[in-house]
């Protein structure tokens, strides 16, 4: 079975844009890893270095440590007190306390804005306000914002401190102080062996060394590498070139990272210091790293499968909207016009073919049963022909009750044929229905692909064409297109503009239509009792256009109404004229079509036309066929029931041609039964034993109504009709279809009898 559109939409749409969205996430995903991994590698290098630069310099500089301290120290306090003013719950001993440990700040003082103490980091002195000529009296009355002090003995105790001041908008200010013990412990840090001891107990750090010039380690964290000299020559020969250099090694079987720094002093190298960091804490980090890249990627790739996979449903749910018939699951006609174009463009050397399916009766279906009925017969036909046809071929659902099945490689138009008679043997069996069952009339046109440069739309329409030159009154079911069925769709077009100008215009200088009045003839009293009222079509360039021809193409174009109206105008305008002759007890017969006939607003507009006659309503007879009566016996029966009520008098034409049953003559609301002219054709000299044409005029008696025998050409058809009592005959025998003034003149002649 061919590849469905919905499974090569799978690959095509969404597994190839997933593996290259994978492939570009993977490398993104490494590159990013990597790239961080690199960054961390080169920010530890980079924070080693400048951590042992950092202290190389302070062993250099220690003379000077005194000064440099006390800016870092006033900018400590300066910072601390920002840091403090900016804490939103400040006022709390204890949480001074823990500030005050956190920054190693020795007092915590805060003042509201009369210089009164309200919270102190131990709890001290709250309450103790500032005194004129006070340090801290003269900050509060001052214009300064921030305040650091010189070292001073306190007031109130003997200790020294370096106090700073910070003052808020409001008045209030902090007070802050670090005791001159603790700056002096601070300074002795700079010392040589203190700096040694506290790099070595810095977290991370493994080893601290001091290298002299002579490449001896002199001074060392680790007591046994004192005393030993270096011999790697790479090493000895970037130390001497007093630059910062360093490396990844391993200490004490530990993966470490190793930094030399040189001691520059008034710009020459007095020896190296050298600081070697564990490894581990960075490749911990790095392994977090990693992990949560692969996370990330792993959710990312999930979510992104989700999307993929939501907007795969949503696809998949939007292409059955648009390509597949909802009622029937069947392929629509967007899908077929797809399908088909790749088909015309890939024939190869194959043959290919197209069915037209239509369902004959179905709008008539929909119409007495509504359309809920129609679409579960629908259903079924859609499933019993899936069922039968070949699994390469397509089957779609053109419209509302036609369907399209492609057919793929063919032999001949023999096997077509055979294809077509298949599913035509589907239709020889009701459908059964929640209603009752339906027996569907169906008709099959092929069109048989043989240019490649066809469009789809002209290969559509070529099906339609040739569905439309079945005969309908033929038990034909099966069409081949054929070239000349194009020429007579051009034919129709013309006519059918014809007919909309005669329906706006009634008269065009290009066509005409007019009535032809065939004379009916009444038996009993030997005397003319009326015409049946036959239209006529003339069209330029084409001449005299057959009623069966024209009346077809105003029904499938949807203009039968307008023109019944048109010709019942017409007929019923000859009516009055005959009339205003002093023939007013002639009746006139006018044809009408179905779809007229169940048109909600006929038996108003009939009325409205008969009015502005001026004509007896018992003058006019409706001709329906039998046919159209038996597809829709419930629906139409009631129909005719309103008409006859009104006094509109009713025919039914062509009767015995429609398989309608006599019985059911008693039912039908009509007043005459008009015999079809094949069993008048059939009236022999002789063999009256073998014609049930009596039967039906006894019949038809029997129940009321009046019998008309149509097509009577011959003289030994008139005595067999008159020996079985039939009421009126009309044929050539009487006389042909004639125009308006050659039946007013028939009229006159032949009132009196013949």
């Amino acid at each position: 079975m061919k590849k469905d559109k919905l499974k090569s939409l799978d690959l095509r749409y969404f597994l190839v844009p997933f593996s290259i969205l994978l492939i570009l996430f993977s490398i993104m995903t490494f590159t990013a890893i990597n790239k961080r991994v690199s960054q961390k590698y080169l920010s530890f290098e980079q924070e080693a270095i400048n951590i042992a630069e950092g202290y190389s310099h302070a062993l250099v500089y220690s003379h000077d440590a005194h000064k440099i301290v006390t800016e870092l120290l006033e900018e400590k306090l300066i910072l601390a007190l920002q840091a403090i003013s900016m804490i939103e719950n400040k006022y709390d001993n204890e949480l001074l306390s823990r500030i005050g440990e956190q920054f190693f700040i020795d007092e915590i003082y805060l003042y509201n804005d009369n210089a009164e103490i309200i919270h102190s980091k131990d709890g001290k002195y709250i309450g103790w306000k500032a005194q004129e000529g006070h340090p801290v009296y003269n900050f509060f009355k001052s214009n300064e914002r921030i305040l650091v002090e010189e070292i001073r003995k306190d007031s109130d105790s003997d200790n020294y401190l370096k106090y700073a001041y910070l003052k808020n908008d409001d008045g209030t200010f902090i007070q802050i102080g670090i005791k001159a013990d603790t700056v002096r412990s601070f300074l002795q840090r700079f010392e040589f062996n203190k700096l040694m001891e506290e790099l070595a107990g810095r977290n991370g750090i493994i080893s601290v060394m001091y290298i002299n010039n002579n490449f001896e380690i002199a001074a060392s964290s680790s007591p046994e590498l004192i005393g030993e000299i270096l011999t790697d020559e790479v090493l000895i020969d970037r130390i001497s070139q007093g630059k910062i250099y360093s490396s990844k090694t391993t200490f004490n079987d530990q993966d470490a990272f190793q930094g030399y720094v040189p001691i520059l002093h008034e710009g020459r190298v007095s020896g190296v210091l050298s600081i070697v960091w564990s490894m581990d804490e960075v490749k911990a980090e790095i392994k977090e790293m990693v992990t949560d890249g692969v996370i990330a990627f792993s959710v990312v790739i999930f979510v992104m499968s989700i999307i993929l996979y939501y907007a795969y449903i949503i696809n998949k749910s939007n292409i059955r909207i648009a390509y597949y018939d909802k009622l029937t699951g069947l392929p629509n006609h967007e899908y077929l016009f797809e399908h088909l174009d790749n088909e015309i463009k890939n024939m190869g050397n194959k043959k290919k073919a197209i069915f037209l399916l239509n369902c004959r009766n179905f709008e008539t279906l929909n119409m007495t049963y509504g359309f809920n009925y129609g679409n579960e017969i629908l259903i079924q036909i859609a499933n019993r022909v899936k069922g039968i046809i070949d699994p390469n071929d397509r089957f779609f659902r053109f419209n509302a009750d036609r369907f399209v099945l492609t057919i793929d490689n063919y032999i001949d138009r023999d096997q077509l044929t055979d294809i077509a008679h298949r599913i035509l043997e589907i239709f020889e069996h009701p459908i059964m229905g929640s209603v009752e069952n339906q027996y569907i009339n169906a008709e099959i046109s092929i069109v048989e692909i043989h240019d490649k440069g066809i469009t789809v739309d002209k290969l559509l329409q070529d099906a339609v064409l040739a569905l439309d030159n079945l005969d309908k009154n033929s038990n034909e079911q099966i069409c081949f297109y054929q070239d000349v069925m194009e020429e007579q769709i051009i034919r129709q077009d013309r006519i059918a503009r014809a007919l909309r100008a005669i329906i706006e215009n009634e008269e065009d200088e290009q066509s005409r239509l007019y009535l032809h009045f065939q004379p009916k003839w009444c038996l009993k009293n030997n005397r003319l009792i009326g015409f049946e009222c036959l239209s006529r079509l003339y069209v330029n360039e084409l001449g005299n256009i057959p009623p069966i021809e024209f009346i077809d193409i105003a029904e499938k174009r949807w203009f039968i109404y307008d023109l019944g109206k048109l010709i019942l105008q017409k007929a019923c305008r000859f009516l009055s004229k005959i009339y205003d002759l002093g023939f007013d007890d002639i009746k006139i017969s006018v044809n009408i079509s179905v779809i007229q006939l169940l048109r909600d607003e006929f038996v108003k507009d009939l009325i409205e036309i008969i009015e502005s006659s001026g004509i007896d309503k018992k003058s006019l007879i409706l001709e329906i066929t039998e046919s159209i009566i038996m597809e829709n016996f419930d629906l139409i029966n009631k129909k005719l029931e309103k008409i006859r009520r009104t006094g509109i008098l009713i025919s039914l034409d062509d009767f015995g041609t429609g398989f309608s049953s006599l019985s059911r003559l008693r039912e039908l609301n009509i007043d005459y039964v008009k015999i079809d002219k094949y069993f008048i054709d059939n009236i022999r000299e002789g063999n009256d034993d073998t014609l049930i044409t009596a039967d039906i005029i006894s019949m038809s008696h029997k129940v009321g109504l009046k019998v008309v025998a149509e097509g009577v050409e011959r003289e030994d058809q008139k005595k067999y009709l008159e020996r079985n009592q039939c009421d009126i005959l009309q044929g050539y025998l009487i006389s042909k279809p004639l125009n308006e003034d050659k039946a007013i003149d028939f009229l006159k002649n032949k009132s009196i009898g013949l």
